[in-house]
């Protein structure tokens, strides 16, 4: 009984650890964690317009795609119900935005508009919230093919470049 009394926050110490040792061993008994790889990232409608974008684009911008939308906005500080704002951008991405090639600052959004879902509810918020952050977004309508030119002036008119008119 001596050798206890004396050495009791050596004996508690290792009791615990092996407590916790045994609850570890429990734990992962239940077998790797249920995840698995979700496949591709994009749609084919996604990938064909990618192709076209990155054309466009050339080195001017850099081209992101699936970014969640709590990458590019976020709440102004002080804000009314600011964690309610903050919700509503949860689980909502862009299909494509164009950060500045230097700096990585967003640019603009592109939104696809494939028709596979009618999303006129979150497309309208995605809208209003990308409008009050001051953030340019440019719809496009799903294609088989895309030109690169008109793309091209689409992005620019989105952005409010001016472009040159060529001489006759």
């Amino acid at each position: 009984m001596p050798f206890f009394e004396q050495n009791w926050p050596l004996i508690a110490i290792a009791v615990g650890t092996a407590v916790v040792i045994v609850l570890a061993l429990l734990s992962l008994r239940e077998g790797p964690p249920p995840y698995e790889r979700r496949g591709v990232l994009l749609t084919p409608a996604q990938i064909n317009f990618l192709r076209t974008l990155h054309s466009a684009v050339r080195e001017d911008w850099l081209v992101f795609a699936m970014v969640r939308m709590t990458d590019v906005l976020k709440v102004r500080t002080k804000s009314r119900k600011a964690h309610n704002w903050h919700l509503r951008l949860l689980g909502k991405h862009l299909d494509f935005v164009l950060c500045d090639a230097e700096t990585l600052e967003v640019k603009l959004a592109i939104e696809l508009e494939d028709g596979a879902l009618p999303r006129t509810e979150r497309d309208r918020f995605v809208y209003v919230a990308l409008t009050a952050a001051g953030l340019p977004l440019l719809r496009v309508r799903a294609q088989e093919k895309y030109e690169t030119a008109v793309l091209r002036r689409d992005i620019e008119d989105a952005l409010g470049i001016l472009r040159k008119k060529k001489r006759a």
